[in-house]
């Protein structure tokens, strides 16, 4: 049994309001470095009930807009605070191929460059794995040096780089073999 002064290792869990402050605090830093990222305006302070609905009724494929696909999403927890999340997609679709894969990551500000992009990668492989996702495709911009390292280290290997949306995209693909 651990004692409370021993660190837990990062461990990927689902959405619940047992985070809440901390995914709050983590949504605060994102927009304090410009970074609005998350849920595309939704503010999860407002009701934090109803975004755990929708990111449970993401994952089922439920009132899904016509662009989308099932998603399971899970946060990155250590001692009991948010890292960060990951976003598994169950499949693609067109745009999703150009950008944006079956995995997308975000690790809040403060903890960034200490290894948590890597982690959460490596577990959202597993995860995947168990999705029957075989051959998993990662997206990041041309000059996201950070994440093209974390990719590149889980296996990634380059397929191109595209122009999307005015921004150059890389396309990795990694063989799932977790």
């Amino acid at each position: 049994m651990k004692s409370k002064l021993q660190k837990s290792e990062p461990e990927l869990v689902k959405p619940s309001l047992e985070y809440r402050n901390s995914f709050i605090e983590a949504i605060k830093e994102f927009e304090a470095e410009g970074e609005n990222i998350y849920m595309r305006g939704t503010k999860p302070d407002d009701n934090f009930d109803e975004l755990l609905l929708k990111i449970k009724e993401r994952e089922e494929g439920i009132n899904l807009p016509a662009n989308r696909v099932p998603q399971t999403e899970l946060w990155l927890v250590e001692n009991g605070e948010f890292i960060g999340w990951t976003k598994i997609r169950h499949r693609l679709n067109e745009n999703l191929l150009l950008e944006g894969g079956h995995i997308g990551y975000a690790i809040r500000p403060r903890a960034r460059k200490q290894g948590y992009g890597t982690k959460i990668l490596e577990l959202s492989l597993s995860v995947a794995k168990k999705l029957g996702i075989d051959k998993v495709l990662v997206t990041c911009d041309d000059d996201n040096i950070s994440s093209t390292k974390i990719i590149e280290k889980c296996g990634g290997v380059l397929e191109n780089k595209i122009e999307h949306e005015e921004r150059l995209k890389r396309r990795y693909w990694i063989q799932n073999n977790l």
